[in-house]
């Protein structure tokens, strides 16, 4: 099972999910709207996906930082995670493996190249200088959903270590990266890149 879920964060929609799937347990100290949202719309997934009570979820995170759900029914519960960028918060669950979410609302000026250079591989730097910004996003964004699946943050997008060059630039697909298999996709919606991550068990 895989479920994700993208909404904007100033819509009626955004709305609705916040009023029905929030709980108390969402108001921790510093907590803005789009944090809210996604975790009201982590509650409504995971609702959907295992039909436990949306009043027993609640969430955590791991020493490395990576969210976790709990629930006070569920022995093993499923992998979730969630991004924002941009005005817009996505969310995926799964009980397939530990899953990543990352979305990138594309920005224009930026030196693609440049931060390709200080951070990416060589051979994803070849993909951004061959393709650009769109180029950019797509590595990033898996690589950034990888890291938030292995739990190791930011220091596993920044190594400066080929992960995603020659995967497909679009779709769903699996690949054997080092000793791990992983599931991935990559979508590119109109000024944004999403992508999945879900390191098998």
């Amino acid at each position: 099972m895989i479920k994700t879920a993208l909404i904007g964060e100033g819509t009626t929609a955004a709305d609705d999910v916040l009023c029905r799937w929030s709980s108390a347990f969402d108001n921790f100290t510093g907590a803005r709207r789009r944090s809210l949202l996604g975790r009201a719309l982590l509650r409504k997934l995971l609702v959907d996906a295992t039909r436990l009570s949306a009043a027993g979820w609640t969430f955590d995170k791991e020493p490395s930082g990576r969210l976790i759900a709990r629930h006070r029914d569920c022995g093993r519960c499923p992998s979730v995670s969630l991004s924002h960028s941009g005005g817009w918060v996505a969310c995926a669950i799964t009980d397939a493996g530990a899953i990543g979410v990352d979305i990138e609302a594309h920005t224009s000026g930026r030196d693609f190249s440049g931060i390709a250079g200080a951070v990416f591989g060589p051979d994803e730097q070849r993909q951004v200088a061959a393709h650009g910004a769109a180029g950019f996003y797509r590595v990033w964004t898996l690589k950034e959903a990888m890291a938030k699946a292995s739990g190791g943050g930011i220091v596993e997008v920044a190594d400066r270590t080929d992960r995603v060059a020659k995967d497909p630039k679009e779709g769903f697909w699996r690949a054997d990266i080092g000793i791990t298999s992983w599931w991935l996709a990559h979508a590119q919606m109109s000024g944004l890149s999403m992508s999945l991550a879900i390191r098998e068990a």
